[in-house]
């Protein structure tokens, strides 16, 4: 159960932190996105909020996977390394 746990709040944190960039990114697609000629296979709009929720879930699911390494030293490089690019995600 305490795994469960676990994961449930990892997948939250990496779910929180695509929400705090979509509070930078929101306002800009009306007015900065919307004028960018696109690629004729751009996906249409409704296909971001799924992509990217499931994009920030097994970001989740990595976190949690890494954490259950036995090797400490290992282990403490590839946190770093994630919460890194977590940190560059919000940016």
């Amino acid at each position: 159960m305490n795994k469960i746990i676990k994961l449930l709040a990892l997948i939250l944190l990496c779910e929180g932190v695509g929400f705090l960039g979509t509070i930078f990114t929101l306002p800009s697609i009306p007015t900065w996105y919307a004028t960018l000629h696109k690629a004729p296979f751009n996906p249409p709009p409704w296909v971001f909020a799924p992509v990217w929720t499931t994009l920030y879930f097994l970001m989740g699911v990595s976190l949690f996977l890494i954490l259950q390494k036995k090797l400490k030293k290992q282990r403490n490089f590839l946190v770093i390394l994630f919460v890194a690019q977590l940190f560059l995600n919000i940016l």
